[in-house]
């Protein structure tokens, strides 16, 4: 695998990061889960940014109380291909490792190549995706999947269903 410069600079600025941060606690002495869910959301939005600051991965809170991430796709796949890029999964670790309550859902969105607009591709990038979440333990019942024919990034939304 060929990486750009500035591809292989964010490759190993996010898998740097990932392996020496320690998850957070949701508070001194608060058992598991005692959060509420939109809270723990939010906290782990914010602690997400953070850790991605300075890279183009977004982690953004939506007016719903769901959180909105977003991977370009030059960092997310490669021309053609539907096997995650090590970029992405840095971002899809640390997203399975915050959210393993039965209380969020996850809708993954993916687009095909620009140039190709096709479907296929674009459904098997996005099942790509919610296989590789489900590998690290998530599971796979909490899941939809969509395909865009076009578009510019990888787009997960992890949502709180306790509330609904």
């Amino acid at each position: 695998m060929r990486f750009t410069r500035p591809a292989l600079a964010l490759s190993l600025a996010l898998l740097s990061a990932c392996s020496v941060l320690k998850p957070s606690a949701s508070g001194p002495g608060a058992a598991p889960g005692a959060a509420a869910p939109k809270e723990t959301l939010a906290a782990e939005q914010r602690r997400l940014a953070d850790l991605f600051r300075g890279t183009p991965v977004v982690f953004a809170m939506q007016a719903d109380g769901s959180m909105r991430v977003t991977v370009p796709l030059v960092y997310s796949f490669d021309k053609g291909r539907y096997a995650v890029k090590p970029p992405l999964g840095a971002v899809l670790d640390r997203v399975a490792k915050s959210q393993r309550t039965e209380a969020t859902r996850f809708f993954v969105t993916a687009p095909a190549d620009p140039q190709t607009k096709g479907l296929m591709l674009a459904t098997e990038r996005a099942n790509s995706t919610r296989d590789y979440l489900v590998g690290r333990g998530v599971d796979a019942r909490r899941f939809s999947t969509s395909a865009v024919p076009s578009g510019d990034e990888v787009v997960i939304i992890v949502a709180d269903t306790s509330a609904h």
